[in-house]
């Protein structure tokens, strides 16, 4: 494993403009936003200086009550994207299926504040996109992709602890044989692990992912979840589209915010810190 980026907001950085909302980075590249229309946030994403773990700086994401018409409400933060350049180059490309691992690391608080989600709601997602404008898939190919490995909150119809100061989380994979949730906990064959955030309280989570070929001609690997400390998850697991059979690129992105299924009443805040990217 090699450190391949690290960013804990204490340098300066910015998020600006309207529509990219662009995060200056520490002289490496920019980040910029994925937005989906109708999201609307009163607290725009931002580094602020209040609330932060580890002081002065961390990055901020708030989602507001959705637009009239919005079908879900996005914005995420590509901090290992999967077209663009990257530090140290095309050597550190996340691609799937080739054998080598991944470790992303965050730091990441829920505000006192959080409404639980009505539904669909993850902050961090290894993504494999569709096939770039352009592309032809293969003859045959079929649908897949998506967030093949998340971190999702549970809704609130599917919580098992009633507190109010608490949400519940899934640690979940995306493969042919496991694209949707049911119960949110571990009797869905998508998700690895169940626990639970204390809101108003930073935790520490790493992240490492191995992409190869299994027996079968299936693709996943060794999924290992670090919590505050702890490792809480060591198993391998399928994941991931092949790009032989499913329209899907072989290179992923690392990103971290907020996504959601449209929200006619829910804000949630959610804080980021002290990111960092082992290859």
């Amino acid at each position: 494993m090699k450190r391949r980026l690290y960013i804990d907001f204490d340098q300066g950085q910015k998020v600006e403009g309207k529509v990219s909302l662009v995060l200056r980075g520490a002289g490496q590249f920019d980040y910029k936003a994925v937005i989906d229309p109708g999201t609307k946030a009163r607290r725009r994403p931002a580094v602020v200086s209040e609330g932060c773990g580890s002081p002065p700086s961390c990055l901020r994401v708030s989602l507001d009550p959705s637009a009239p018409g919005a079908a879900k409400n996005k914005f995420m933060f590509p901090f290992w994207p999967h077209r663009r350049p990257l530090p140290g180059g095309e050597s550190g490309r996340l691609r799937i299926g080739d054998g080598r691992s991944i470790r992303v690391g965050f730091d990441m608080k829920l505000d006192p504040s959080y409404d639980t989600p009505i539904h669909a709601m993850l902050h961090f997602q290894i993504v494999q996109p569709g096939l770039p404008k352009g592309v032809r898939p293969k003859p045959r190919a079929k649908q897949g992709g998506g967030p093949v490995i998340a971190l999702n909150i549970v809704p609130h119809s599917k919580r098992k602890n009633p507190s109010q100061d608490f949400e519940e989380f899934i640690l979940a994979v995306r493969n042919p044989n496991a694209r949707k949730f049911v119960w949110f906990d571990t009797r869905d064959k998508s998700v690895l692990f169940h626990g639970e955030f204390r809101k108003g309280q930073w935790n520490k989570l790493i992240v490492q992912a191995t992409s190869a070929k299994l027996p079968g001609g299936q693709l996943g690997g060794k999924i290992v979840f670090w919590l505050n400390g702890r490792k809480v998850l060591d198993r391998t697991a399928m994941w991931g589209f092949s790009p032989k059979h499913y329209a899907v690129s072989d290179a992923m992105s690392v990103e971290l915010g907020a996504y959601r299924t449209a929200d006619k009443k829910g804000r949630q805040t959610v804080y980021f810190d002290n990111i960092s990217i082992d290859r």
